[in-house]
């Protein structure tokens, strides 16, 4: 028993260490993509030509950046990124959570056909030609509520905030009727409330879904003056064009062109311009983490 005791000590030991090295190894592979382009995001654009930038960068400098901050084009996207991460996240959180909450009841008229009938578009989409046209029809077209309206109901969202209802004691609610609540008030009383953590979790999923989108832009959107950060920084990075990137900066003058692309390139700006759109939900996560982990064990434990 002593031998036995000893060999399972010395292989769980073993099986630990190869664990370790394994994850550190994993770890490694994901952070070096984040932190080599952080690197040439704060290094000198010439210096970066040269090569051989890991993880830090060689020769400091915030240019990037300052020409990044300077460019009006990314402040006016960077506005309505922020908008529409904002109001899409809220408006399409309330919608589906009012759907979960009247789907949950088993005592709704129609309740069986309306679920099929929403089901349905998870298996049929539109095409690209067919969705343009309903945006045209709706008056969508070059319109910032093309980024908000579409993506307001998502029923596999909707599907796991009534699985959450499920869970929550009728009682609750039996108790809130007898004093004379009303069907809005108990759900914005108590079924919110008691549902932080899954809507804290969903939240994230749509929040970053509306920041990272730029295919709504590219489909739907014309004007330069509804840009999202998204589709900026594909442009950027598909042109690789510096002096197009330049030439609408507030200190622009021609006399000093030399001078700036000798210290700026497209890769500097590019991977700068990657920074910067990033860098908001690397902020956010953090504080959302608890949820996050709650909300996804939602349904993972049966009693």
């Amino acid at each position: 028993m002593a031998r036995n005791a000893i060999r399972q000590s010395t292989g769980r030991k073993l099986f630990n260490v190869f664990n370790i090295i394994v994850m550190l190894m994993l770890c490694a592979a994901t952070l070096y993509p984040f932190l080599n382009v952080l690197a040439h995001a704060f290094n000198d654009g010439g210096d970066s030509n040269r090569g051989g930038i890991t993880i830090y960068p060689r020769v400091f400098t915030l240019d990037n950046f300052k020409t990044v901050f300077k460019n009006n084009e990314i402040k006016r996207a960077a506005f309505i990124t922020v908008s529409r991460t904002v109001l899409g996240t809220i408006l399409s959180i309330s919608v589906t959570a009012m759907a979960a909450y009247a789907l949950s009841k088993k005592y709704l008229i129609g309740r069986s056909f309306i679920l099929v009938l929403l089901t349905i578009p998870m298996f049929i989409g539109g095409t690209v030609v067919s969705n343009f046209v309903i945006m045209h029809r709706l008056g969508l077209l070059n319109n910032f509520l093309v980024y908000i309206i579409p993506g307001a109901f998502n029923f596999f969202n909707m599907i796991v905030m009534r699985t959450y209802f499920y869970t929550i004691p009728s009682s609750l609610e039996e108790s809130a009727r007898i004093d004379g609540a009303s069907d809005f008030r108990i759900f914005t009383g108590i079924i919110l409330p008691l549902s932080v953590p899954m809507l804290a979790a969903l939240a994230l999923f749509v929040g970053v879904g509306h920041w990272n989108d730029f295919f709504t832009n590219l489909l739907y959107v014309y004007d330069q003056d509804l840009n999202t950060l998204q589709f900026i920084l594909m442009r950027i990075v598909r042109e690789q064009n510096m002096m197009s990137f330049l030439h609408d900066l507030r200190n622009y003058r021609p006399g000093r062109v030399g001078e700036q692309v000798r210290q700026l390139t497209p890769g500097s700006i590019r991977n700068a311009a990657i920074v910067v759109t990033v860098f908001p939900i690397i902020v956010i996560y953090p504080f959302l983490q608890k949820y996050f982990i709650k909300g996804m064990l939602i349904g993972a434990v049966k009693e």
